[in-house]
């Protein structure tokens, strides 16, 4: 006990000092949300590798539901090219440049995709941030559009080069335009932070016209594709 206070008194100035960093630290990332979920659990490459591990231990529960999703993702997938291709057959079908039309005057989407999985949800309050597994080396880069099989999560924040962060729909920073799927009055979507399982729509008409159960869905703009699913009234 004697040569521990003796060590004590020894160092007592780094000891303080060490434990005033740590206290400094504790009260920036305590009161900070947006640094603590960003720089502490987020985009940095060590914490990004020790999600993605971890992730990867309960990969395996989780692969037959997967992809039983992914294989109803391209069903669907497959469905709409199938009835856009007929669209565009019927429309032309008297004409002598139907298979022209159809395999050079379809445009080239503007959105291409890159798939990735989720390694960390960090909920800090209202301000919550999901971490996947791209980053810029990728091709991610900030303020791309984020969606799943089931529509819209978020917008890309932060990128680094394996990683990225994003800002889902349940973040008081998120804003995007969307309307009624069978209107063309476009409102914004938002999060109160209350509710973690619902957003509000706002900026419609007062004349607008809704039903519980009406989907809503992306208005066109440079990060989402026309008509995504957000969620349902």
């Amino acid at each position: 006990m004697k040569n521990l206070l003796s060590f004590i008194i020894r160092n007592s100035s780094w000891l303080i000092a060490i434990g005033l960093i740590v206290i400094s630290f504790y009260l920036v990332f305590s009161f900070n949300s947006y640094q603590r979920s960003v720089y502490l659990t987020s985009a940095n490459k060590a914490t990004g590798w020790f999600y993605e591990i971890s992730d990867k231990a309960t990969a395996f529960i989780h692969l037959n539901k997967s992809n039983k999703l992914l294989l109803e993702r391209n069903a669907r997938l497959e469905e709409e090219l199938y009835s856009l291709k007929s669209y565009l057959s019927d429309t032309q079908r008297d004409t002598l440049t139907t298979n022209a039309f159809l395999s050079d005057s379809i445009p080239a989407s503007r959105f291409s995709f890159v798939p990735a999985e989720v390694i960390n949800v960090s909920f800090s309050g209202p301000n919550n941030f999901i971490t996947v597994n791209k980053g810029s080396i990728h091709g991610v880069k900030p303020d791309m559009g984020v969606v799943s099989q089931n529509g819209v999560v978020g917008v890309v924040l932060k990128t680094s080069p394996s990683f990225s962060v994003v800002i889902p729909i349940i973040n008081p920073k998120f804003r995007l335009s969307a309307k009624l799927k069978n209107s063309n009055n476009t409102g914004s979507i938002s999060w109160d932070g209350k509710d973690l399982i619902t957003a509000q729509i706002g900026e419609l008409p007062k004349h607008e016209v809704f039903q519980p159960g009406d989907t809503v869905v992306t208005s066109f703009s440079r990060i989402f594709p026309k008509d995504i699913v957000i969620g349902y009234v």
